[in-house]
């Protein structure tokens, strides 16, 4: 029997096109057994011994058997039953064998409608487990950030994709619109991003004509640790902002100068970067409604933290199982969500 060394070794010497299709093969095979999920399942399991109830929060809960392969539990406080997969975007989900599939195809940047075809399931299946997916990710946004902080905002067209009830014509491209018509009209989104300088990011979609003060309060507002030190441009709105928070330091500079002719640390480097990042991300989705814009965003900041995993299906399927209040999210979100029609 050869070692994984001298199978390695043999892999490394086939092309590229046949090494792609063994790994396609290799891969379709886990999701038939349900491999991976099987494996973040035990890594959940190691983390915790038993669920929360995701009900009142409580950790007095029992194992009371298994449901197809789902363990039950009950909460000694509530008094309700509920399953390792409850709450999480797991929960209710009748093809389970194809998630792994899924995230494969969107960690490949796919479209909905090119996933459903893919898959052989429906449009708005495909639409529905990508949200319950992202819904679940906003339990890693961070809570504050600290040290030194740039903070810029990216500028993005509004969309409102899906929409069929517009009271304007349809665009025939992404880029035809008008910036800000009318004194009422807002035909923008704001991306506030704030990145702490070891990587950390923080993004919140506002739909606004230009910030102001206000809107940056209600982005940043409990972001920042006392004594950080922001950075941003010019605009007089952060000045204002960081006026009204004495706890925090404010360095600015000039948009177009990039780097402070004066002190070399004071830079937006990081958060440019970033920006070219999110639009690259973006643009294989054709553009994406700004109502659900925020969990794209999420997505993407999730995407950055992983991206050194060698096991990223797995660490999608760990957090999917560690989150309580993603299908409640979910729920919330799917009020105002638009029904596809396939």
């Amino acid at each position: 029997m050869k070692t994984s060394q001298e199978i390695k070794t043999l892999f490394e010497e086939l092309p590229l096109a046949v090494q792609n299709g063994l790994l396609e093969d290799l891969l379709m095979e886990q999701e038939l057994q349900g491999k991976v999920l099987q494996e973040a399942k035990q890594a959940v399991v190691e983390k915790r011994n038993k669920k929360p109830c995701p009900h009142c929060s409580s950790t007095k809960v029992y194992k009371r058997g298994m449901q197809k392969g789902v363990q039950m539990y009950r909460c000694n406080v509530c008094e309700k039953w509920y399953s390792e997969t409850t709450g999480t975007p797991l929960y209710d989900i009748k093809l389970k064998s194809k998630w792994q599939a899924y995230l494969s195809c969107m960690e490949k940047g796919m479209p909905i409608k090119k996933i459903a075809k893919e898959l052989d399931i429906s449009i708005q299946t495909s639409f529905d487990w990508r949200h319950k997916i992202l819904a679940s990710l906003s339990q890693y946004v961070p809570e504050q950030l600290s040290t030194e902080v740039e903070c810029d905002e990216l500028e993005l067209a509004l969309s409102n994709k899906g929409s069929r009830s517009l009271d304007r014509e349809p665009r025939k491209r992404g880029t035809d619109f008008k910036r800000n018509q009318g004194p009422d009209e807002i035909t923008t989104v704001q991306v506030v991003t704030a990145i702490q300088r070891n990587g950390d990011k923080y993004l919140k979609a506002v739909a606004s004509k230009r910030l102001s003060e206000q809107e940056i309060k209600k982005a940043l507002d409990g972001k920042l640790a006392d004594g950080t030190t922001l950075i941003t441009d010019k605009h007089p709105s952060y000045k204002a902002f960081a006026k009204d928070n004495p706890t925090i330091r404010h360095k600015a500079l000039l948009a177009k100068d990039h780097v402070d002719e004066n002190d070399g640390s004071v830079h937006l480097q990081k958060v440019n970067n970033v920006h070219s990042q999110l639009r690259t991300f973006l643009r294989p989705f054709n553009g994406v409604s700004s109502k659900y814009l925020q969990n794209y965003l999420n997505w993407y900041a999730y995407v950055d933290k992983i991206q050194n995993s060698k096991t990223t299906l797995k660490q999608w399927f760990v957090s999917m199982l560690l989150t309580d209040q993603a299908y409640h999210l979910f729920e919330l979100f799917k009020q105002n969500a638009v029904l596809i029609r396939t």
